[in-house]
């Protein structure tokens, strides 16, 4: 069995999360050179503002890094093709079911994260089977 960073490409099994207007491009890439995943928070912007940020992060870092996408998000169906056009590594999810995005990612190589809360509702959020590189409860 692979270990968390051997899956994500980092030196340290830490994931940042995608914090809504705190985790921006240069914040992602700063935890991305310390070893962690660093993720790109899309929750307070808007189609170019993420494309700004994750091609940012680019100039930053060689190192993976992710996008979290908040599925309720009124342009998170244009995100979730930023992440696909912008060669994203890892994207992770959470406040909806990524069902629809998956095959898009999945084909593009995207590793995906869902955040599934509250655990109860697991079943109603996501099926568990090969599509999800994991989840979080």
């Amino acid at each position: 069995m692979k270990l968390l960073n051997e899956i994500l490409g980092t030196k340290y099994p830490i994931i940042q999360g995608g914090m809504a207007n705190i985790a921006t491009g240069e914040f992602a890439a700063a935890c991305s050179n310390a070893g962690a995943l660093g993720i790109i928070g899309a929750g307070g912007m808007d189609a170019d503002t993420l494309r700004q940020n994750i091609r940012r992060c680019k100039q930053l870092t060689d190192k993976p890094f992710g996008v979290n996408i908040m599925l309720m998000h009124p342009q998170a169906d244009v995100f979730a093709q930023i992440v696909v056009d912008e060669g994203v590594s890892v994207v992770t999810t959470g406040a909806g079911n990524p069902g629809k995005y998956i095959p898009a990612w999945k084909a593009a190589g995207i590793k995906v994260i869902h955040v599934a809360s509250p655990p109860s509702r697991i079943a109603a959020t996501m099926p568990l089977d090969d599509t999800l590189a994991f989840m979080i409860l």
